[in-house]
């Protein structure tokens, strides 16, 4: 058993990882200039504990696709990896507000369009007879 699947399997510590990972992303472009920014620092936190949360469910998802290979995990993993591109595009909103548009759509409705795109996802996936 390789590495990655012993890290996997052990649900802590891939946990532990993806929270490593998240903040070692972030660090630089958003926490540190963002770290004496009294409350805005907190709200950034909780969109990063959003995106390790993503990751996570992403990752073991994506895992246990590959060893039981059913449509509703595929489909699963899907709608939490759009998760991670709603946290990520709110994180954006929020570390540099009104910064980025694409044309008329503001940032904060693509993350709302991302949101609802995962419920619906995981909905069918809940509700897919396989």
């Amino acid at each position: 058993m390789s590495t990655f699947e012993n890290m996997v399997e052990r649900k802590g510590n891939l946990f532990i990882l993806s929270v490593f990972a998240a903040i070692g992303i972030m660090l630089l472009p958003v926490i540190l200039p963002n770290l004496f920014h009294g409350f805005h620092i907190a709200h950034i936190s909780l969109h990063i504990a959003g995106l390790a949360l993503a990751i996570f469910l992403t990752v073991s998802t994506l895992y246990a696709y590959v060893k039981i290979r059913t449509k509703r995990l595929a489909t699963a993993a899907l709608a939490f990896s759009m998760f991670i591109g709603a946290e990520v595009v709110s994180i954006i909103d929020v570390t540099w507000p009104f910064t980025f548009y694409l044309d008329s759509i503001s940032l904060r409705e693509i993350n709302h369009l991302l949101l609802i795109a995962m419920l619906g996802i995981f909905s069918i996936g809940v509700f897919r007879r396989d």
